[in-house]
């Protein structure tokens, strides 16, 4: 049972980098020692194996499944709602390029799923420059960016030759103890994925099913909760805990459906933290 859990969030981690590395995997094949601006070794990180079992246990949905579903449901695509791609090189602490790479992976999965070939180009971009700046780029086989050339148009092999780069993320962060950092990219993909999701909410004629969606949202937000936890009080978390924690305290009045009045709230809630990242 603990080791299909932590399979499942090891290839949520993973596929959120993944995602947006794996298409200039020929650019920079030698990977860069950094500071993130985050505890790194040596400095109040438990050790490699302590990580992986901290990790292990959390079943956090990927953005994947929350944009399919959008798509699914008939709302369009609204480019409006994702955060500005030519932003990525104006971010200037190691926080928020951290926060903004999860940002950009759920913001490349609402394009992908939609086949929006040029977002999906300008998405992968922006990671990439984030990436550079974190340092946590990896060597992947070249291959990968020609399939991504050669699936462009299709959207189940797009996403399957995303998934098969997943490994070699995984093992980046697991080997340089980057902990803090997989969290925060999970966060900035959650909260970009709600944000969306709300605002799409907010402009349907019928909505139901989109307020049943976001009700079912509160396991997955007591999960990254959770996942905050052990670190709640480094200094780059801290805040982006309080805030989810507050959702979390809101989720407590929300049944198997989220009322238009809740959607207001959440949609003003998700805004404001949101607004603190991008």
């Amino acid at each position: 049972m603990k080791k299909a859990m932590y399979q499942q969030l090891r290839l949520y981690v993973i596929g959120l980098l993944s995602a947006s590395i794996v298409l200039f995997t020929g650019c920079n094949t030698t990977p860069k020692k950094q500071d993130v601006g985050i505890p790194g070794p040596g400095e109040d990180i438990a050790p490699r194996e302590d990580v992986v079992k901290d990790l292990s246990g959390y079943e956090v949905p990927t953005s994947y499944d929350i944009t399919k579903y959008i798509y699914q449901a008939g709302a369009p695509y609204i480019l409006s709602l994702s955060n500005g791609p030519e932003k990525a090189g104006e971010y200037i602490t190691q926080r928020d390029k951290v926060l903004n790479l999860g940002v950009y992976a759920a913001d490349l999965c609402y394009a992908t799923t939609y086949m929006m070939k040029q977002g999906t180009m300008n998405y992968l971009e922006a990671s990439k420059i984030l990436i550079e700046d974190l340092g946590i780029s990896t060597t992947f086989n070249i291959t990968y960016a020609e399939r991504i050339e050669q699936n462009i148009d299709d959207r189940d092999s797009l996403i399957a030759v995303v998934t098969e780069s997943f490994d070699d993320t995984w093992n980046y962060l697991v080997e340089n103890q980057q902990d803090v950092l997989a969290r925060l990219v999970v966060c900035g993909s959650w909260i970009e994925g709600v944000y969306i999701t709300t605002h799409v909410a907010l402009k349907a004629i019928d909505n139901t099913a989109f307020l049943e969606a976001l009700a079912r949202q509160k396991k997955s937000l007591n999960e990254l909760v959770n996942l905050l936890e052990p670190v709640k009080d480094v200094k780059e978390v801290s805040d982006l805990y309080k805030g989810l924690f507050d959702i979390q305290e809101f989720y407590e009045g929300v049944g198997d459906i989220m009322t238009d009045e809740q959607l207001k709230i959440l949609e003003e809630m998700i805004s404001t933290l949101r607004n603190s990242i991008v």
